[in-house]
């Protein structure tokens, strides 16, 4: 692996069995045949990520943007194909290393001993954790009492003071207040600033486009294109426009090519830009 690659994934693939029933998910279980389908979620993936980026994954609901997050995370295992991972990995998403059962100090005991990280250093870490996360009083109540935005500060918060080499973003900031939002935004940026590698997986394109270096589009687990925020994430807004419209016999034969969407809004910018100077003329020569 090149000294500035800190992700390799190579022809990764990652494929579900879907069963019929608890009788045939049993019988799988046991080694008998049973009734089923099989989803790939990713569909040989084969990409490398820098050291030091933010990288973007955007997709449609299904499309494998969680799948590969995971994969990266070592909470589940591809298939087939290659995921090289160099760097320690923090991934906040639901539920990721929280227990319902324990308070919200005893989830920073928890989760920070799950990062492998002493008494000593979660002792000093303790208290800037709660005071990032904005949970007040409710930091002794069980986690079950959380609202999920809640749940997701002191996830946030926990995964960005364990000092992780890459941090996987998945959906965290989708919920709670847009005060919070821009504070996780801003400890992300100072991820960056030192060096970490960031993976941001919203469905808010305006994120992805203001915070990302580059973007991966991915649609049912294949990656339609891997460029610069600024030109990958109008792209992909210029689909999910198509998609909207499309009745689902048309979404199912629906392949998207990343050149032809870069290409429309290239075109839309340039008529605009063209209308933009004929009314600056008009205004001048009046």
């Amino acid at each position: 692996m090149a000294q500035d690659v800190i992700v390799r994934c190579e022809k990764l693939t990652k494929t579900y069995d879907l069963y019929t029933g608890e009788g045939a998910r049993i019988k799988a279980l046991l080694g008998l045949p049973a009734k089923g389908l099989h989803y790939s979620a990713l569909d040989g993936v084969t990409q490398d990520f820098i050291r030091g980026e933010i990288v973007g994954l955007a997709g449609l609901n299904g499309s494998g943007k969680s799948t590969l997050a995971k994969i990266i995370a070592g909470i589940t295992h591809p298939t087939g194909g290659v995921c090289d991972v160099r760097g320690t990995v923090s991934m906040l998403a639901a539920n990721v290393g929280m227990n319902d059962q324990l308070t919200g100090r005893e989830n920073i005991h928890y989760k920070c001993m799950l990062m492998g990280l002493t008494k000593r250093q979660i002792a000093r870490v303790e208290d800037s954790i709660i005071d990032f996360a904005e949970v007040g009083v409710y930091i002794d109540q069980p986690l079950r009492t959380y609202s999920s935005g809640m749940r997701s500060r002191l996830g946030f918060a926990i995964s960005v003071h364990v000092d992780p080499e890459i941090l996987i973003v998945d959906e965290a900031l989708s919920v709670g207040d847009a005060a919070f939002s821009e504070k996780c935004l801003s400890r992300m940026q100072e991820f960056r600033d030192s060096g970490k590698t960031i993976f941001f997986v919203t469905h808010a394109p305006w994120q992805m486009l203001h915070f990302c270096d580059r973007v991966m589009w991915l649609h049912k687990g294949r990656v339609v294109g891997f460029d610069a925020a600024d030109t990958m994430v109008p792209s992909y807004v210029e689909f999910t426009r198509d998609w909207t419209k499309m009745e689902q016999p048309e979404r199912d034969a629906m392949t998207p090519e990343y050149a032809f969407y870069r290409e429309r809004f290239q075109c839309q910018q340039r008529e605009a830009w063209a209308r933009k100077a004929a009314g600056a003329n008009a205004e001048s020569s009046s």
